[in-house]
């Protein structure tokens, strides 16, 4: 384990108590979140192979969509198959948080563990493309319920929150290339700050619930680290199955690192308190994932 990954740990978990203890003053915070997750994706970006991005070596693109296929349709179907047979009550939410597409914080965590970023940026960049087409489509057909995604909805958000970061780091690269060094060193500490924000607005709405029902919270946090489990455990199984073909970061980080942001908003609007609740709850997991993560990334050389 690196000190940056216990720094991270201990900052995010900060916001995450800042959040339950300072409702208020955290909940002021909400309207940014996509700004502070701009931020990070740009942060991350600023090592970014451009040119390995738009030229994908062979191979790379049919590695994308296997990744794309095993987190928007084989771990849901098969996570809500065994909520529905062991926690009818808690399948839905399931289903929801683990349709979601590949976070878009999922290049910060890529470039901390050395895994591939274009790998990573490119099966964020599809899963959130086919998001609209498969979340209601599952939703509808595995629990009979009804949820009305826009695709351009999505799409407009896509496009400022991934394509936005990409579009400043060519304008700088191309117009004050001095700055890109100084912004490295920054990077970090910055990234930190806004982690810690990003954690303390999510869990702004939740301290009064966690001192009014704290039974059905822990079992939302129990089941999140289960699930967090169970993306880790696919993503290995994938690597196995496949004879060492695929990636094997690339799975981890695409599948654990999860959208659960927008899985809070689909969440709110359209569903019950379970499917708020557990989505929140996985940020826990989301960040204490970290420490599998950086074992098994001393132990598997990533692919050039």
């Amino acid at each position: 384990m690196q000190t940056r990954d216990i720094l991270v740990i201990l900052v995010t978990l900060g916001g995450v108590l800042c959040g339950v203890a300072l409702p208020g003053p955290s909940g002021a915070l909400q309207p940014a979140t996509v700004h502070f997750l701009m931020g990070l994706l740009f942060l991350s970006f600023l090592r970014l192979d451009l040119k390995a991005l738009l030229r994908p070596a062979p191979g790379v693109l049919a590695e994308v969509a296997l990744w794309t296929l095993v987190k928007l349709v084989v771990a849901p179907v098969a996570l809500w198959g065994l909520a529905a047979w062991w926690l009818p009550e808690w399948a839905l939410p399931v289903l929801v948080l683990s349709a979601m597409s590949a976070g878009v914080s999922g290049p910060f965590f890529a470039a901390m563990l050395g895994a591939d970023l274009v790998r990573v940026l490119m099966v964020v960049v599809a899963t959130s493309l086919l998001l609209p087409v498969t979340l209601p489509a599952l939703v509808r057909l595995l629990a009979g319920a009804e949820i009305a995604v826009s695709f351009w909805d999505m799409f407009r958000l896509l496009a400022l929150v991934i394509f936005g970061p990409l579009a400043l780091l060519m304008l700088v690269r191309r117009l004050a290339p001095a700055l890109l060094r100084p912004l490295e060193r920054l990077a970090f500490p910055v990234s930190l700050g806004l982690m810690f924000m990003l954690s303390a607005a999510i869990f702004a709405p939740f301290g009064g619930h966690l001192l009014q029902r704290p039974g059905q919270f822990l079992l939302a946090t129990l089941l999140a680290f289960a699930l967090g489990l169970a993306y880790l455990g696919l993503a290995l199984a994938c690597t196995r199955l496949s004879g060492g073909r695929l990636e094997p970061l690339t799975g981890q980080v695409t599948l654990v690192y999860i959208n659960n942001v927008l899985a809070l908003v689909f969440a709110g609007r359209f569903l019950d308190t379970p499917s708020v609740l557990l989505a929140g709850c996985y940020l826990l997991p989301y960040y204490l994932a970290l420490l599998p993560l950086r074992w098994l990334s001393t132990r598997e050389a990533p692919r050039a």
